[in-house]
C-alpha cells in the first residue's frame, strides 16, 4: 500500500513508436512519455510497466525521472489531470507527447 493512498508516481522518459498502425504516431519516431502509476513498488515492477507500454505499441523505453504527485491541484495541464484521474481509477496511465523527438 502506498504511504499516501493519493500518491501517483510519474515516470518520465522516452519510447519509440513500434507499430505502423499507431494512429497519429509514425513508426520509428521517438516521443517523450509519462507513465502515471499508483504502484509504490514501481522499481521492482518495472518489467510489468514496460510490458504495459509495449502492448500499446511502443518500444525502446527509457525512464529518466520519477516524481511523486499527491495533490491533483498541483497539476496545471489538462492531459496530466486526466491521466492522473485515469491512473487513480485503473492503476496506471500513459501520456505520450504528440510531437516526436527524433524523426526517422
Amino acid at each position: 500500500m502506498n504511504k499516501n493512498e493519493n500518491t501517483i508516481y510519474v515516470l518520465s522518459g522516452y519510447a519509440k513508436c513500434a507499430t505502423a498502425n499507431n494512429g497519429k504516431y509514425k513508426l520509428g519516431n521517438k516521443h517523450s512519455i509519462g507513465l502515471l502509476t499508483t504502484d509504490e513498488n514501481y522499481q521492482d515492477n518495472i518489467n510489468e510497466h514496460e510490458t504495459f507500454i509495449k502492448n500499446l505499441g511502443w518500444d525502446s523505453i527509457s525512464f529518466c525521472l520519477v516524481e511523486e504527485v499527491e495533490d491533483i491541484n498541483t497539476l496545471s495541464n489538462d492531459v496530466l489531470i486526466s491521466s492522473f484521474i485515469h491512473a487513480k481509477k485503473n492503476g496506471q496511465s500513459l501520456v505520450v507527447n504528440d510531437l516526436p523527438i527524433t524523426v526517422h
